[in-house]
């Protein structure tokens, strides 16, 4: 093998080196029965440092140059071939390990790597647990991926519409399902894939368990302030405020009954005192704040304010104050001039748990008269949207998401066992808010077990992998402000802290460059398919430290089904080409070519029809 060299190096550096080849077609030779093939770009190339210990790099670069035979000017010129191979690791006593601690000198020789070494390269140890994608583009090899380092890792799966990204998901699942018959428990993997297009549908129902979340409900007190503020959406400016005070109220109200009845009246005396907006609709809403109090000395005491001029004569005006403070003092034990002071407190020591949706819109109902009790008469208008999107809740998912069905709301909580292999939510029927709020939920409530199993047990029993399809719909990155407020605060937390509690993201995005920095960043193993758009492929290059950029122009020019692997479970870039078409027709684009070409059953019709015309 030692007398088959390719070439000498001429060029060396840390990221590179250059290889000059007297004769590219002349380097593919037999040994020991097996046929050595140069490929050109992305085939191995080794240089021996000693009997032990062997450099290896990877083609990246091809040309040729012209080089005079001797140094006179009237010298003839020879063409010679040149590589450019960038390094890739170290094969020593039999064993491959990334990256060099010392590099090859210029004018050693260099040769086609040995067929044991792309072995060892490519291939994990017999005894470990691995899965395999597909074929390398430049070898007849079936490289196996060990599911140890591929799955407690963050991964990303990036790639425009197309070009086989959901092929190769479910390809990877499905990897993992066939592990059955190499002893695995099939149903302790926990894959939970949140399907935006319906595309994941297709497993077997042993292992895999498929719910609409049309059929599940939501039990509302188990929301905290970030799912709130995810499934409400409110301005930073005065809406995320008033929703946070709302929630307090609401779960006050709720807790303790009689506060309703005295806060009410509270509000309404404020309004009389310190309001100086137009009488009359000042008086319209005091009275439509004690209307609903069944009280007959409030309706005594309001009888007198006249409903033209919206005031009192000062007897009544007296009348109305004192029969207020005297309510508000038997049901609530609270002086008028303490009631400020006290409910203050009585809100900070509110959970802040609400049971339905129609209990924070009347939290929020309270909030706005408080605020205009104070003089604020600008709350309201400031929170019109707010209040449209609670009654767009109340009216989209009073029946499904937090529908007050017992047995839906049991469901979802066997659900949340997680006893298949695959829990498959279909969630096409969200928006980008909705689903950002349900994924969020969910992953958070999984998060919080997780990290109090370890707690309990200096150790978690499961580990759950997060399908995140289409990613860039709801984890976006963004400067402004209201999109701020689309709070992706635990899948931040979870890519930071996940891996420790054995909970893994895993990234599906046809846009890169829309997902959220922090997140992407935190991901460990990318499967990238063909990327074309300039944003996308600067945020590849910005985000992941595997890849160089020969590899991102590289992939503009991908071919549908292969991708380039790179990451910790990849001890080099690998390009693949997936083995998938059985799962390819799940996310065929419809060809108007096809429908639109007259079919035979409806020119045999046509042809009838003109018979029975001309008869």
């Amino acid at each position: 093998m030692r007398n088959r060299c390719i070439g000498k190096i001429t060029k060396v550096f840390y990221h590179k080196i250059v290889i000059e080849v007297p004769s590219p077609s002349n380097i593919h030779h037999n040994y020991m029965g097996d046929m050595y093939t140069c490929n050109g770009l992305n085939d191995f190339i080794t240089i021996y440092q000693d009997s032990h210990r062997k450099y290896i790099y990877q083609i990246t670069g091809l040309y040729d140059q012209e080089k005079p035979f001797t140094e006179l000017e009237e010298s003839k010129f020879q063409e010679k071939a040149y590589f450019e191979a960038v390094p890739v690791g170290e094969v020593t006593e039999n064993k491959f390990e990334y990256g060099l601690s010392n590099f090859p000198m210029i004018n050693e020789e260099v040769y086609l790597t040995h067929t044991k070494d792309i072995q060892k390269i490519l291939m994990p140890g017999k005894d470990t647990l691995s899965i395999s994608l597909g074929t390398l583009t430049t070898h007849q090899y079936v490289p196996r991926i060990a599911v140890d380092t591929l799955f407690t890792n963050h991964m990303s799966i990036l790639g425009n519409t197309g070009s086989g990204k959901s092929t190769t998901l479910r390809k990877l699942m499905n990897e993992l399902l066939l592990l059955d018959n190499q002893g695995v428990e099939i149903n302790k993997i926990n894959f939970i894939v949140f399907d935006v297009h319906n595309e994941y549908q297709s497993f077997d129902d042993q292992f895999a368990t498929y719910i609409s979340v049309e059929d599940i409900s939501i039990s509302a007190d188990t929301l905290t302030t970030e799912d709130w503020i995810n499934l409400v959406q409110p301005a930073a400016a005065v809406q995320l405020p008033v929703l946070l005070k709302s929630l307090r109220m609401a779960s006050l109200i709720r807790e303790e009954d009689h506060h309703y009845d005295w806060i009410r009246v509270f509000c309404a005396l404020e309004l009389y005192n310190n309001q100086q907006t137009d009488a009359v609709t000042k008086r319209a809403k005091i009275i439509g704040l004690l209307d609903k109090i069944e009280n007959s000395s409030l309706k005594d005491a309001t009888r007198e304010y006249n409903a033209q001029f919206g005031n009192f004569t000062p007897a009544n005006e007296h009348k109305f104050k004192s029969t207020l403070s005297n309510y508000i003092k038997q049901t609530s034990t609270i002086d008028y001039e303490s009631c400020n002071n006290e409910l203050n407190n009585l809100l900070e020591r509110s959970s802040g748990k609400v049971k339905s949706l129609a209990d924070l819109k009347i939290g929020v109902d309270l909030v706005l008269l408080l605020e205009e009790s104070k003089g604020n008469a600008q709350v309201r208008s400031h929170s019109t949207t707010l209040m449209t999107r609670i009654d767009n809740l109340l009216l989209a998912y009073s029946s499904t998401f937090f529908d007050i069905d017992p047995s839906k709301i049991e469901r979802f909580n066997i659900l949340k066992r997680y006893n298949s292999a695959l829990t498959i939510f279909d969630c096409s029927t969200l928006t980008d808010e909705d689903l950002l709020f349900f994924s969020s939920y969910v992953i958070r409530e999984i998060f919080d077990e997780q990290r109090l199993d370890r707690q309990q047990n200096q150790s978690v029993s499961k580990s759950y992998n997060i399908v995140l399809d289409e990613a860039h719909r709801y984890l976006k990155e963004s400067s402004l402000e209201q999109d701020n407020l689309r709070s992706i605060k635990t899948f931040e937390r979870i890519a930071k802290e996940g891996r420790k509690f054995g909970v893994f993201l895993i990234l599906a995005s046809q846009r890169p460059g829309e997902l959220s920095k922090t997140v992407i960043s935190q991901c460990n193993n990318f499967l990238l398919h063909r990327i074309r758009n300039n944003l996308d492929l600067d945020q590849v290059r910005k985000s992941i430290p595997y890849i160089n950029d020969s590899q991102v122009f590289r992939l503009s020019y991908l071919r549908t089904g292969v991708l380039l692997a790179v990451g910790e479970a990849f001890d080099v870039p690998m390009e693949v080409i997936v083995d998938g078409e059985e799962y390819s027709n799940e996310s065929q684009s419809f060809k108007p070519s096809r429908m639109w070409l007259k079919r035979q059953d409806d020119e045999i019709s046509k042809e009838r029809i003109l018979e029975m015309t001309k008869a």
